[in-house]
């Protein structure tokens, strides 16, 4: 049986404090080459700051936070609003796919595609997310926290990770789109039933404050690796697991995932609120995941994750 692997903590790694002006916290992330990311965070569309931005890790120093700007968001709706996930498009080193995480009031419910020039990024595609179920004042619809772009059988897949813990969707859930890159096409109709219903291992203070998905990453070796938080309240107490949830098949399959029924928790991080999963960064070797929190008052933090003893 797996056991728990508690996050070892790296002081001299960045870390924001509530005593601080603190303006980030990372609501999603993926990795842009060896030592780098590119973060989003979840501010509303009334509220101004910085949308996204490149965390750059050095040896022996703090991060390097450098603001993402764009001038254009290519949509009616103005700039972003709620984003909570990025996936890189396989082969494409420097477009990326980023996710609000629903519609408010029928508005927003977006997936930008960007192409990134530091320090700044063009809106290339604006698609739009599923609505099964609109949020507004009264309803918890639809809300999408995890993003993964994969490639199976010369095909582009995008899979949007639904959080769960509300009485729309009591579990997370996976949804998949089909992209046509050349085409600028994004389409849910082919999977719309076919979604994939994701239960997080059991490990909470108090089960009504849980969400199955709160970001998704997916590994080299074909593992879609899912965070699931306990939030008491913006000051906390936070609890994160990071588990497997579902696999890419081979070749062979026509269906491009299957779920990991029964999924052990690698790595339990109490204290912390996780919404950010990627890859590791070589500043810090043998790690095997990198971390970002969105811990609400007390701000963000980015930590490395080492392997779970077996």
């Amino acid at each position: 049986m797996q056991k728990i692997a508690y996050l070892t903590l790296i002081i001299l790694l960045w870390s924001f404090s509530q005593a601080q002006a603190v303006e980030i916290g990372f609501s999603g992330m993926a990795r842009i080459n060896a030592d780098s990311f590119l973060v989003v965070t979840d501010k509303k569309g009334y509220q101004q700051g910085d949308r996204l931005g490149v965390l750059k890790t050095r040896t022996d120093a703090i991060p390097e936070f450098t603001a993402i700007s764009i001038a254009d968001w290519k949509h009616s709706d103005g700039q972003a609003s709620d984003l909570e996930s990025v996936c890189q498009i396989p082969g494409k080193s420097n477009e990326f796919l980023l996710a609000e995480s629903g519609y408010w009031k029928g508005q927003f419910g977006r997936l930008f595609h960007i192409a990134l020039t530091i320090p700044t990024a063009v809106v290339k595609t604006v698609y739009q997310l599923p609505m099964l179920t609109g949020s507004d004042d009264k309803i918890d619809g639809d809300n999408f926290e995890g993003i993964v772009c994969l490639e199976h059988n010369r095909k582009f897949y995008v899979v949007l990770g639904e959080r769960g813990g509300s009485e729309a969707y009591p579990n997370g859930v996976l949804r998949i789109g089909v992209l046509d890159y050349d085409r600028s096409l994004l389409s849910w109709d082919e999977y719309q039933d076919k979604a994939v219903t994701v239960v997080a291992p059991e490990l909470w203070g108090n089960p009504q404050l849980r969400r199955t998905i709160s970001d998704l990453h997916l590994d080299n070796q074909g593992t879609v690796w899912a965070v699931a938080t306990e939030d008491a309240g913006d000051e906390g107490p936070f609890r994160s697991i990071v588990y497997p949830a579902a696999s890419v098949t081979d070749a062979t399959h026509s269906e491009p995932l299957q779920r990991v029924n029964a999924p052990k928790i690698f790595w339990q991080i109490d204290g912390f609120k996780v919404e950010a999963l990627a890859a590791p960064s070589v500043m810090v070797p043998g790690s095997v995941l990198s971390i970002g929190t969105e811990d609400e008052s007390y701000g963000g933090t980015w930590r490395p994750l080492f392997a779970a003893p077996q």
